[in-house]
């Protein structure tokens, strides 16, 4: 692998400024420490200071964001509330708590410093039996979770939060919900602990729909959504935190690895605006602040895949960037929670100029601001298993991890117990920058291999991964003159030899204007066997800019 090739794909992380969410491994911060006793519910306003129902205490506490969360102030701590179960913020700052052994919903304005506090109206009237968890809309009616009445209910904000209506309209689609929240469009997010399952009701129609999300869920508490309509839950029987992604219909479960072995009992759930994940972890009496949001790392790995024999170890390089302007530590490299059974990483540190190990195995390091740091990543398994798109968790202490972009710091392994394929590939542009610049509706970049396993007979093809782009990529094998040996096509069966260095080019057309994303519009070329499993892979990025 050439020192060119890794820092060419490090010139276009920093140059790109890649920020996007990473859902794998976390960086966790400690909130509150020492200062809360069973904290069952947790907001964020909008300048990032944390709202604590302080359950044992019977109050409410603000953990302040300036001076990073080392203040904690009691919001009205001659109030009265008894056994305060959940709190929730308006986008004005209001505070609205589930007052559970009050049987009250109560809101605490901002006026005057969160000095007042008044009961809604509804709440008077013995509507709730034991009211856990709140959630504002941006209309200000109230949404509340009440279990022992196995319901959740609203409290219309007009006419001054007189008039109560039941959400899900028929009995039987809750038991003992724990958690609601919303979305921008108004539709209610429950976690139904008594079902162990994340409900939908959808607010088209006056919320009489009611679908469920996901699966895998024991005892779901908390519950919130982001800006994106992901959705975080606090699995409170499996001691997790897990992210239900709104692409795809939610369907897709995601656990933050952050949360195993961290979390005794989490009961709620915030997100901010910048897409941390706060968890009230209530029998470790703190506040757990994931931070999901923008990183400054990013990070790149070359060969794109790698095939080997069971008891071989599959080596890749990779830099991970520090494009902050402060000094990280703790930086280094693991496994994200979807990997399979009995795979294994090692990290060393290289030398970026010769590419020689540095340092020691598996420790961690700094990187300086607005620098970078080159590694030799080690991969082993016992047992046959293929982890195509493995995202390796490049993280620092106090930031969030570097986001993943596929085909950039993703690898696809392959571990066999027979002789096996091993196509290290690396692509090259006319620009030299990782990027096809499309002039004139058409382009072209090449495409070196070498074949570092047995001989087999592969077939080269190209595909945009998971985007759909305005474009047409068709490539052929060449000889040492860069000429192609048959016509381009889609797919080109090829025989590699052990030790064989074939040639490819590829050709790039666009019909239509292709922006500059090189997070997401790429072009990739894989070598597959017959059952569709890549034996090695490079990819670059496409843009008609």
């Amino acid at each position: 692998m050439t020192l060119s090739a890794r820092s060419l794909l490090t010139a276009i992380l920093v140059g790109c400024g890649l920020t996007s969410m990473s859902a794998n491994a976390q960086t966790v911060q400690i909130l509150g420490q020492g200062s809360l006793s069973l904290p069952y519910g947790v907001a964020v306003d909008s300048s990032g200071n944390v709202f604590v129902a302080n359950t044992n205490d019977s109050q409410i506490d603000e953990i302040l964001a300036s001076g990073d969360y080392a203040t904690v102030k009691s919001i009205l701590p001659k109030a009265g509330f008894d056994y305060p179960y959940g709190v929730t913020l308006d986008g004005s700052g209001n505070i609205f708590v589930a007052d559970t052994y009050n049987n009250f919903v109560e809101e605490i304005p901002t006026k005057g410093g969160y000095t007042t506090i008044s009961v809604l109206a509804a709440a008077l009237n013995g509507d709730f039996i034991y009211p856990t968890s709140v959630a504002v809309d941006s209309s200000g009616n109230v949404f509340v979770a009440d279990p022992d009445d196995n319901a959740v209910y609203e409290i219309v904000a007009a006419g001054g939060y007189a008039n109560i209506k039941s959400v899900g309209a028929a009995n039987g689609y809750f038991t003992l919900p724990g958690g609601v929240a919303l979305d921008s469009s108004g539709n209610v997010f429950v976690a139904d602990y008594g079902n162990n399952a994340v409900k939908e009701v959808l607010a088209a129609g006056g919320y009489v729909t009611v679908k469920t999300l996901g699966s895998g869920f024991k005892a779901p508490q908390g519950v919130a959504v982001d800006t994106s309509g992901n959705v975080y839950v606090a699995d409170t029987g499996n001691n997790a935190v897990k992210e239900i992604l709104a692409e795809g219909g939610y369907t897709t479960v995601n656990t933050l690895a952050a949360a195993t072995g961290n979390f005794n009992t989490p009961a709620a759930v915030a997100v901010d605006t910048s897409g941390n994940v706060y968890v009230a972890d209530s029998v470790n009496n703190v506040v757990k602040k994931i931070l999901l949001g923008a990183s400054p790392l990013a990070a790149s790995v070359l060969p794109g895949g790698r095939s080997v024999e069971t008891g071989t170890v599959a080596t890749v390089f990779a830099t991970i960037v520090n494009a902050g302007s402060t000094a990280l530590s703790g930086c280094g490299i693991d496994l994200p929670a979807s990997a399979p059974a009995g795979l294994s990483i090692g990290f060393q540190t290289t030398d970026p100029s010769t590419n020689a190990l540095t340092g020691t195995p598996n420790q961690s390091v700094a990187i300086p601001a607005n620098g970078l740091q080159t590694f030799l990543l080690s991969f082993q398994s016992s047992a046959a298993l293929t982890a195509p798109g493995l995202a390796p968790v490049f993280a620092c202490q106090g930031v969030a991890p570097a986001p993943v972009t596929a085909g950039v710091d993703t690898v696809d392994l392959t571990f066999s117990t027979t002789p096996i394929a091993d196509i290290i590939a690396l692509a090259a542009t006319t620009s030299n920058d990782g990027t096809v610049h499309i002039a004139n509706g058409d382009g072209a970049f090449a495409v070196a291999t070498i074949d570092a396993g047995a001989a087999s007979s592969l077939t080269a093809v190209t595909d945009t991964g998971a985007a759909t782009l305005p474009l047409t990529a068709v490539l052929c094998q060449t000889n040492s003159a860069g000429q192609c040996l048959v016509p381009p096509a889609v797919s080109v069966p090829v025989s590699i030899a052990a030790n064989g260095t074939p040639t490819f080019s590829v050709f790039v057309g666009a019909n239509a204007a292709i922006p500059f994303a090189p997070g997401t519009s790429r072009i990739f070329v894989r070598f597959i066997d017959g059952s569709g499993v890549s034996h090695g892979s490079t990819s670059v990025a496409v843009t008609t800019n």
